[in-house]
């Protein structure tokens, strides 16, 4: 079944149930209100009854003509004795004198509803000073009071098979318009599934102030989402294409070079195995690099947060770096304090060195690296005078194998994922990271961090 018909169905099932409710409360409502009417009516007329002395005296209840004069069309009028038995009666209508009789003591009305045919009775106790002499008993037939509750029960049956119509009609022209966004969102995305590219649904649909519309808007969004992430992908897979094929082109020549010329030529042979061996190890770098960034991206890495200090951390990898680069790094805090962060050992410390790293292989003098608190934060700076960036560049820095100098940075053995992984590490521990430039002056990094909480 179609979410149409459901709708359609449901609407009109919604529908018909109030409708009924409605007219059932109406019919009971007006039952009700009648009877009433009705009781109060033959409470008056046994009041009028009860007003005639000789209606009181038993002596009188064997006279005909004792309540002719109470005599009515569709009404009985009748005295019962303490025994229960009918002592004077007057009625034109046989349903109301063939009902049994009930003595009883105290005031009472009751409907009864045989045949179809509903009758009203009303008894009323007859007491002369303090003791009860007998029960006085009036009846009315409710044809009339029938045969309009009747109709007023065919009106609104046929109120009901209209008002369902006219649901199952609205239903299927306003389900009609309710589901045509959703029609084309469904045939927008077979589409995509069978012409494999991304479409957006029409404005039409999409700037209505509705839920509708938000969900146009949120579909759109997601195509535009998904299709920057499918252009990103065919350039990341274009661009490690090309970065992996540059080494593997090298080894494959030099290795060409090392079968024809190797045996015979011995300064041919050693320039070829350093070629391939340093190719290698650059090929190596750029796939560990490249996993380490999927990993990073998928969330794969089993994330274990945990405090760490920060200036134990930043000195040992100043002292690495100092030690492998044979350079100065000088490490700034304020005495006394220790910036510590809730994260992942490792990441960190392998943010540091792409930070450091960097500073140190564009720039030929003292690096600085400056830790301190502020407010719930944990500020980093490395800051280094060397050839500087510009400023055009500084969007592009954490895309992924940008290089600002290809050349440069080629020669150096940089691949162009540094900034990249370093941007995913600072991003699963909740900081932030900037970067400010001026060419030939220098470069300084900020990196933000959550304190921890202790």
């Amino acid at each position: 079944m179609s979410l149409r018909t459901r709708l359609i169905l449901l609407s009109s099932v919604w529908v018909l149930l109030l409708v009924i409710v409605f007219n059932v409360t109406i019919y009971f409502y007006i039952l009700q209100k009648t009877t009433m009417a009705e009781t109060r009516l033959l409470w008056n007329k046994a009041q009028v009854v009860l007003r005639n002395p000789e209606t009181l005296n038993p002596a009188n209840w064997g006279k005909p003509e004792l309540l002719e004069e109470f005599n009515e069309p569709d009404i009985l009028v009748r005295i019962i004795d303490t025994e229960g038995v009918v002592r004077a009666s007057v009625s034109t209508n046989d349903r109301l004198s063939a009902y049994p009789t009930y003595y009883r003591s105290y005031n009472n009305s009751l409907m009864v509803n045989e045949f179809g045919i509903r009758m009203l009775f009303v008894q009323v106790p007859i007491r002369e000073q303090g003791f009860q002499l007998g029960m006085l008993e009036l009846g009315k037939s409710l044809n009339v009071v029938s045969e309009w509750l009747a109709l007023i029960g065919t009106g609104l049956y046929m109120t009901t098979g209209a008002v369902l119509g006219v649901a199952l009609v609205s239903g299927y022209f306003y389900t009609r318009v309710l589901i045509r966004p959703i029609g084309e969102l469904l045939d927008t995305m077979n589409e995509i599934r069978r012409k494999r590219y991304f479409v957006t649904l029409s404005p039409r649909h999409t700037s209505q102030k509705d839920e509708l519309g938000q969900l146009g808007q949120t579909f759109n969004d997601m195509i535009e989402t998904l299709r920057e992430q499918d252009a990103r992908q065919k350039q990341f897979v274009a661009d490690a294409s090309h970065e992996l094929r540059t080494p593997l082109t090298v080894i494959e020549s030099y290795a060409s070079l090392l079968r024809r010329w190797g045996s015979e030529r011995p300064e041919v042979r050693e320039e070829a195995l350093e070629a391939i061996h340093s190719e290698s190890v650059r090929l190596k770098g750029l796939i560990h690099s490249l996993l380490r960034l999927a990993e990073l991206e998928r969330g794969e890495e089993d994330f274990q947060a945990r405090y760490i200090s920060l200036l134990p951390l930043l000195q040992e990898t100043i002292d690495r770096l100092a030690l492998a680069f044979e350079r100065e790094i000088l490490l700034d805090a304020p005495e006394g304090s220790d910036p510590a962060c809730l994260g992942n050992l490792e990441q960190l410390k392998q943010l540091f060195i792409i930070v450091l790293d960097n500073a140190l292989k564009y720039s030929k003098t003292t690096v600085t690296v400056r830790c301190e608190e502020q407010g719930n934060e944990v500020l980093i700076v490395v800051e280094d005078q060397g050839v500087g960036i510009d400023e055009e560049e500084l969007p592009h820095l954490f895309e992924r194998f940008y290089r600002v100098d290809k050349t440069r940075q080629r020669y150096s053995g940089g691949s162009g994922l540094g900034l990249s992984i370093a941007k995913q590490i600072i991003e699963r521990h909740g900081g932030q990271i900037r970067i400010e430039s001026t060419p030939g002056e220098g470069t300084r990094v900020e990196i933000m961090l959550p304190q921890a909480d202790f």
